[in-house]
């Protein structure tokens, strides 16, 4: 009966090591990364790049590690409609992408130019397209220069710099006759930058001119912050034009005023939210207290003020509007990297701002990398221009130790070894499975508790004996190629139970300490060879000769010290897959009689032994200090 329960526990045992070990690979697939691999579909798309869940990840070909769950892929490239792509990835799945990026339809609008004299040539932007009245198609977006050639003496040449938008005409109007029978009047004052207005209407910015007057007498008045109107009326001769000079002496009454000037005619102005038009813009009389300005033109950096009216003081502003530069965006594959544009610091990358356009001396530097450096040529445009840098380490600055260590934290978990002499990092399991003599099966599970320590539990057997153990190792990677450890190993076995022809039960069971001494040199990230000594104590209950005497031991119990020379080679196969292949002789102490004749035929113990197995490693890796 005893016998018995002895069987069904070591069975209970086998099956609930056999269902941890099938949970713990359960979940270490579950915890697999997957692979998306991104090619391109034509030369076109070769080098495009590539962003994943927003951030940037390189450029066409990639293959990228991710963790499971759902991504977005982008692909993106100046011309190119970008390509987007919802990727579910599963535990292990590699999924790969073949992409073919579509042209972008360029942005185009149309040109309508008219003028009061019929069939003059029509240059834009330096190249002859016809005469007037004409119609120009597919013209892209963005600024272009239109010009009317003269026909001779009583005409003027014509220039006008249009702004084509996308999907719209836009139409110019041209007058080029000089029609002898109107004359012009051309405005200065004595304060600069008065408002001068003509019959009610205001005509600019003092000096101020007006072509094609009608003859005849008109009303000309000048506005300044400061004084008080002044006006005069001027008489107009067809064919001439009349000059005007006011000057202001009486000082203002002090009415209210708001008065907005910019240094673009066709800027749209708003005051306090509502939008007045085009400047200069005069408000009287005007609310006091604080008032809200903003002067906007396209192609031009808004200019927002605040003024104060009060009674002794009038709001006067004057816009200064400053062209836009091009939005310009720089990336790099390292963090904190410096940007320098013409030799000036303009901050830590990523960074994003406006730079003029034109050419530009571009650099990108950061401790411990080579240096980037190129030049760029921007122009005017909405887009934002990316610009991603991949800098190099700089082996020529980075000391020794440095390159051992980012070489060992490039890939802990690929890096990681469970025969060698360091210890298994924190973080970290492994699985070591392996077949033998005298084990034919054995399984065991390691992992690191601290920098120097780690902790397994093994289970082994070949039939007559099953032995349970537990491991713990103390070690030291003294460099990137070099690690000692010393294995403690305290550990037991039972075997199946016989009886002699009296009936009297022989029970099989062992006792053992161990402790070995481990040298190694690693090649990261191909592997380690190792190198132990060992001394071992067993005392093993075994009281059966061999098979064929065909009677029992009267002897009980042996126990033995022994010393044990060892080594293994351990070879990195994937970043979670090892094989190794270890071999072991004893060099001092007797046989142990409990190997002897297991597979019949009266043969002792081979004093010689060797595993050949696999290490599947999983978790994740905390750094080390």
């Amino acid at each position: 009966m005893q016998g018995l329960l002895g069987v069904l526990g070591r069975l209970g045992l086998a099956l609930v090591l056999g269902l941890l070990a099938s949970s713990l690979e359960a979940r270490a697939r579950a915890q697999d990364p997957g692979v998306v691999v991104i090619t391109a579909g034509d030369d076109a798309t070769a080098g495009a790049a590539i962003r994943i869940d927003g951030e940037p990840s390189g450029n066409v070909p990639l293959r990228k590690t991710l963790p499971p769950g759902r991504h977005l892929v982008q692909v993106g490239k100046r011309g190119f409609v970008t390509y987007s792509k919802w990727v579910d990835l599963t535990a292990g799945q590699v999924v790969t992408l073949s992409v073919t990026l579509q042209p972008q339809a360029p942005k185009t609008g149309s040109l309508l130019i008219t003028a009061d004299v019929t069939g003059l040539p029509v240059l834009i932007d330096g190249q002859r397209r016809g005469g007037t009245p004409l119609v120009v198609d597919g013209l892209s977006e963005g600024e272009h220069l239109v010009e009317i050639q003269s026909p001779g003496e009583g005409y003027e040449a014509f220039s006008q710099v249009v702004t084509i938008r996308a999907n719209e005409r836009t139409t110019v109007e041209a007058t080029l006759r000089i029609a002898p029978e109107l004359g012009s009047l051309r405005v200065i004052a004595s304060v600069p930058g008065a408002i001068v207005s003509l019959d009610g209407l205001d005509i600019g910015v003092a000096p101020a001119a007006k072509a094609g007057l009608e003859p005849g007498e008109h009303v000309v008045m000048a506005r300044a912050a400061g004084y008080e109107p002044v006006q005069q009326t001027v008489t107009v001769i067809a064919g001439r034009e009349r000059v005007v000079s006011l000057r202001f002496t009486t000082p203002s009454t002090e009415v209210p005023r708001i008065l907005v000037r910019a240094s673009v005619p066709e800027a749209t102005v708003t005051i306090d939210g509502v939008d007045y038009g085009n400047p200069p813009i005069t408000i009287e009389p005007a609310e006091l207290g604080t008032h809200s300005i903003v002067v906007r033109a396209p192609g031009f950096r808004e200019v927002r003020r605040t003024c104060s009216v009060g009674p002794s003081r009038n709001c006067d502003v004057f816009a200064e509007l400053n062209p836009l530069g091009v939005p310009v965006r720089v990336e790099a594959n390292v963090a904190g990297a410096d940007l320098f544009v013409d030799g000036e610091l303009r901050g830590p990358v990523p960074w994003e701002g406006d730079l003029p356009a034109g050419s530009h001396a571009l650099e990108v530097r950061a401790e411990g990398y080579e240096s980037h450096a190129e030049q760029i040529r921007l122009q005017k445009s909405s887009r934002v221009r990316l610009i991603q840098v991949i800098l190099t380490p700089a082996s020529a600055t980075v000391s020794t130790t440095g390159r051992d260590k980012e070489a060992e934290r490039a890939d802990p978990l690929r890096n990681t070894v469970t025969h060698g002499g360091a210890p298994v990092p924190i973080g970290v399991a492994t699985l070591d499975f392996s077949t033998g003599w005298p084990w034919l099966a054995q399984l065991g599970m390691r992992t690191g508790l601290t920098n120097f320590l780690d902790v397994g539990l093994y289970v082994a057997s070949f039939g007559r004996l099953t032995d349970f153990w537990i491991s713990t190792k103390a070690g030291y990677k003294v460099s990137r190629n070099f690690s000692v450890g010393g294995d403690l190993q305290i550990g037991g076995g039972v075997g199946p139970a016989r009886r002699d022809e009296l009936q009297n039960r022989h029970p099989t069971n062992n006792f053992f300490i161990s402790l070995d001494a481990i040298f190694s040199l690693h090649f990261p990230p191909r592997g380690a060879l190792s190198i132990w000594m060992a001394m071992d104590f067993h005392s093993d209950r075994w009281d059966f000769q061999p098979r064929n005497s065909g009677f029992f031991e009267t002897s009980s119990r042996q126990n033995i010290v022994r010393g044990r020379l060892g080594g293994s080679l351990e070879i990195v196969v994937t970043q979670k897959w090892n094989v190794w292949l270890e071999v072991e002789g004893i060099v001092a102490g007797k046989r142990r009689r409990v190997l002897g004749d297991v597979f019949g035929g009266g043969r002792a113990d081979s004093l010689v032994y060797g595993q050949f197995g696999a290490t599947f490693k999983f978790g994740s890796p905390r750094e080390q200090r």
